[in-house]
């Protein structure tokens, strides 16, 4: 029970640092020969201290008599109980010698403070993990939200006559709550627009199962399960009366930067009657298309060769066309950039080695979007959203809006 117990809080501890629920392990489950292993490993690193907390707790159970047995010793004698004693004494002195003066003093009794607070104020359970990501489970579940009732089906339903339709899944927008950064995003897609309508929506992100989880509320509205969707894609769509049905009689293309592979994306065209053409980044390499190493572990076609090339060659099909594209560059952990400008030597980029790079990647891609606007025609639609936040952990992730901006681009007639 001991063992189960501190695995689970283990399990809860990487969850509760992304913010995610326990159903994302289900994800991990159905589809673990698909996961980045090199991502996998990252991650498991980057927190490395819930594994050292797991070993040390199992390490403990095993030997816990052998080292109870020392402790009785040591007290029971008194010459290894002064040793004991003056070996801390040592230690501490040392420790304190280090860092006096310096700023990690103030960090450390911070800390301490921190952590007497938490504990007196804390909750029966102590505010533990599991406790958290549990709690966030049943409320996510219950759909108990501030933007759950956007419907994407409602909204597209004045839509349905456009010639194309551009849909961009951007992954990880950093969306920033600093409303100098979030304008600057802005004017980067909205500037020196002509005749170009501009609808706003807001919706929340799916903490269930991540970027999948977006593309599935985004074909059916929340709508079926998870274990439907991943088992058969035809048979979700048609099972749950999935409002992307509307636009089954068109030319559907999907477009994804990154590998077919990846979490069994390939079922689109290989199990699907929805979808009539696909370009992975396998598909796009064969047709000359470079690829970008923004990220680490998802190095995709780049983006902006995808909507100068792609979506300016797909657009010119006089066929009525339904594409949507899922982005990949902005995956988390991304390559550091130095920039020239003094934009990241300011709050609160220069908190995070990442946020500058996420903010600099965004608004290089937002003005390759702005030129695709322009050139839309007047029974042309292009949506943009994001599957999620930048999935940094909790406490990085306080500066980011925890919600989904949706934005519709319309030329007007």
């Amino acid at each position: 029970i001991f063992i189960f117990f501190i695995l689970f809080e283990t399990i809860a501890a990487f969850l509760d640092y992304y913010g995610l629920t326990f159903n994302f392990i289900k994800l991990i489950i159905i589809d673990i020969k698909n996961l980045n292993s090199e991502f996998s490993i990252y991650i498991l690193f980057e927190n490395s201290k819930y594994i050292f907390f797991l070993v040390l707790n199992i390490f403990f159970l095993i030997f816990s008599e052998t080292l109870i047995r020392l402790f009785k010793l040591i007290i029971n004698n008194k010459k290894l109980l002064s040793l004991s004693f003056i070996f801390l004494i040592i230690l501490s002195t040392l420790i304190t010698f280090t860092v006096k003066n310096t700023k990690y003093m103030d960090v450390m009794y911070q800390r301490s403070l921190d952590k007497i607070n938490y504990v007196f104020n804390g909750n029966f359970f102590r505010n533990d993990n599991w406790f958290n990501v549990s709690k966030n489970t049943i409320r996510y579940n219950n759909n108990n939200k501030k933007f759950s009732n956007f419907s994407f089906g409602k909204t597209f339903k004045d839509y349905n006559e456009f010639q194309n339709i551009f849909v961009i899944i951007n992954e990880s927008y950093p969306n920033f709550k600093d409303k100098n950064l979030k304008n600057k995003l802005n004017y980067a897609l909205e500037s020196n627009l002509q005749n170009i309508k501009i609808s706003k929506y807001k919706k929340d992100w799916n903490k269930n199962y991540s970027t999948q989880g977006a593309e599935m509320d985004f074909y059916c509205d929340k709508k079926g399960t998870w274990k439907q969707f991943k088992k058969d894609f035809d048979n979700f769509l048609t099972k749950n009366d999935c409002w992307i049905n509307n636009f089954k009689n068109r030319n559907n293309i999907f477009i994804h930067s990154y590998n077919s592979k990846s979490f069994a994306r390939e079922r689109y065209l290989e199990d699907s009657s929805f979808f009539n053409e696909v370009y992975f980044k396998e598909d796009l390499l064969k047709l000359n298309y470079n690829t970008c190493k923004t990220n680490f572990y998802y190095i995709g076609i780049c983006e902006s060769e995808i909507v100068k090339k792609l979506l300016n060659k797909i657009k010119k099909n006089k066929k009525k066309q339904f594409v949507l594209y899922l982005t990949v560059e902005n995956h988390i952990p991304i390559y550091v950039k130095n920039y020239e400008d003094n934009t990241c030597k300011n709050y609160p980029l220069n908190l995070h080695p990442q946020f500058c790079t996420l903010f600099h990647n965004q608004l290089n891609f937002n003005k390759e979007i702005n030129k695709f606007l322009n050139n839309l025609k007047s029974n042309d639609l292009l949506v943009l959203f994001s599957d999620t936040p930048p999935l940094l952990s909790q406490r990085d992730r306080i500066h980011f809006e925890d919600y989904i901006d949706v934005i519709f681009f319309t030329k007007k007639f």
